[in-house]
């Protein structure tokens, strides 16, 4: 998305298709469905965000990955926001990931080259 500014790493790994959730100057989004405002989680004491919870507790329903031996795989998530998202923000939205389910949380950054010494 545009109006997000990631930050920058060097990681070599790429990502793999799984659930994204969105974190704009405005609102939480999962898949590009808006959850809920950054203004209605201000006066919330909360360690987690419910509509956030629900919503990925959905998309794991939707979606059953399985590996090669038809075992289910634990659903993964991947945030992508600006470098400049309150920490206490990125906070509860990793815990609420976690509250629905989610075994493996990345986030979003662009690939920055290695400069050769």
């Amino acid at each position: 998305t545009k109006n997000v500014d990631l930050p920058e790493s060097i990681a070599e790994q790429k990502p793999r298709e799984n659930v994204v959730v969105v974190i704009t100057e405005r609102d939480i989004l999962v898949q590009g469905t808006r959850v809920t405002t950054i203004d209605e989680l201000k006066n919330s004491g909360t360690l987690r965000i419910e509509a956030l919870k629900q919503a990925l507790e959905q998309q794991s329903q939707r979606r059953v990955l399985v590996d090669p031996k038809g075992k289910a795989l634990p659903p993964e998530v991947t945030i992508m926001g600006s470098k400049d998202i309150p920490y206490q923000l990125l906070k509860k939205v990793m815990a609420s990931c976690t509250e629905a389910g989610y075994g493996k949380i990345s986030l979003a950054v662009l690939q920055k080259t290695v400069q050769k010494s």
